[in-house]
């Protein structure tokens, strides 16, 4: 029986032993690699059960794959997290599984085959969350979007062992889309689908949650910023989703065989323009000044195009903003639904929750100028000091 927790080593530590022994001890099926819609459970429930997953997650450290991880193993599957940023930047992830359930592999380097190996090697699960917002001057939309999902998806499938493959991929995804991140993500879904043709791809709106690339980039323009470009009239439509009803979704996914091979759109309850989120952000930070401004397409690209020229060519700055860039306006050219007659949350008996209330809508509130309880600064900013206005960013 292989021992399902990877050590750094090649002879792994005392630990991955002890965990190798105790899983062997609770495992009833003779096959190496059991599966999550056969085996059977073991322990009181919960994240000190055996599920029978052992799921290999790239992109587990960033803001979707953290819940992912969170929801997996709180469910008593074992996750081996792959990651390239520091050990303190994923360390909240051992936190999520009991002992010996989170395996943290540090160091990935997705261009590298053989790490790609060693990080499915023990595992019959295999979630891809990898993507990104901003091209930089080493990776490009084609190498994370196209060829990384390629080759994972190929060695993947001529693993023998890997039961099941999920890839995120995104809503807008449209080969023939002008916007250069939706052309290669319909590119990537389309190699994952003929290297691993069983693969589930989930195609999400935009994620909303604490730490998300959505409202917190959109917060950033209202209160930090000279002024809120919104491309055109901001008539676009979008569906935004909650973070954790996208983790109950795979979790879902895997509990059922028919998912394989599937699409699913992901999005939540509410059909939203990209002027009615605008309003719903100055409504809830209690801004009453409205800094958007709207403006042709052309005018904004020209505005953000050389700019995005430079950030390619220097190494990361901080502050950038993936909506400052002219692929961002294609974007916002193009509605973002769930088309006609697609699977869905529906599909996978999850109900999602709305983005404008409740839970999703709460780490808006804790951005409101002055504080979360502290009330409507705005009605007293006249009153209050320039020099204090400009410290703590106070709109009248």
């Amino acid at each position: 029986m292989m021992l399902p927790v990877l050590a750094r080593n090649a002879a792994g530590s005392a630990l991955a032993r002890l965990a190798g022994l105790r899983w062997a001890a609770a495992a009833a099926s003779s096959r190496e690699y059991s599966s999550l819609l056969t085996a059977e459970k073991h322990g009181p429930g919960g994240r000190s059960s055996v599920s029978g997953l052992v799921a290999t997650v790239f992109g587990s450290n960033g803001f979707v794959g953290s819940y992912i991880v969170n929801e997996l193993a709180k469910r008593g599957s074992q996750v081996v997290c792959p990651f390239r940023s520091t050990e303190n930047e994923a360390m909240h992830l051992k936190q999520m599984g009991d002992l010996g359930q989170i395996v943290l592999l540090p160091e990935l380097d997705i261009r590298d085959d053989e790490q790609i190996r060693r990080a499915i090697s023990r595992s019959n699960v295999v979630i891809n969350c990898v993507g990104m917002r901003l091209e930089t001057m080493n990776w490009t939309f084609e190498d994370v979007h196209v060829d990384f999902p390629k080759r994972l998806a190929k060695i993947a499938a001529e693993s023998g062992h890997v039961d099941r493959l999920i890839h995120f991929s995104d809503m807008g995804a449209d080969a023939n889309h002008k916007s250069k991140r939706m052309r290669t993500k319909a590119l990537g879904d389309e190699a994952v689908r003929e290297a691993f043709p069983s693969a589930t791809i989930m195609r999400p709106g935009d994620i909303v949650g604490i730490e998300d690339h959505f409202y917190n980039y959109l917060i950033y323009q209202l209160t930090l910023t000279v002024f809120a470009p919104v491309v055109e009239t901001g008539s676009n439509k979008i569906q935004p989703t909650y973070v954790l009803d996208v983790a109950d979704a795979v979790a879902s996914a895997l509990k059922k065989p028919e998912t394989a091979g599937q699409t699913y759109y992901l999005g939540g309850p509410e059909v939203l323009t990209l002027r009615e989120v605008y309003d719903l952000l100055l409504k809830t930070l209690r801004i009453h000044r409205d800094d958007t401004v709207h403006l042709p397409a052309w005018l904004v690209k020209a505005m953000y195009k050389p700019m995005d020229a430079m950030r390619r060519k220097l190494p990361g700055l901080p502050m950038t903003s993936p909506m400052a860039t002219d692929d961002y306006v294609e974007e916002c050219l193009v509605d973002k639904v769930v088309p006609g007659g697609a699977k869905g949350y529906t599909d996978l008996e999850v109900v999602p929750q709305k983005v404008t209330d409740g839970l999703a809508i709460e780490p808006v509130r804790h951005s409101r100028v002055g504080g979360y309880r502290w009330g409507d600064m705005a009605t007293v900013a006249k009153d209050v000091p320039e020099s204090v206005r400009k410290y703590y960013n106070i709109k009248q």
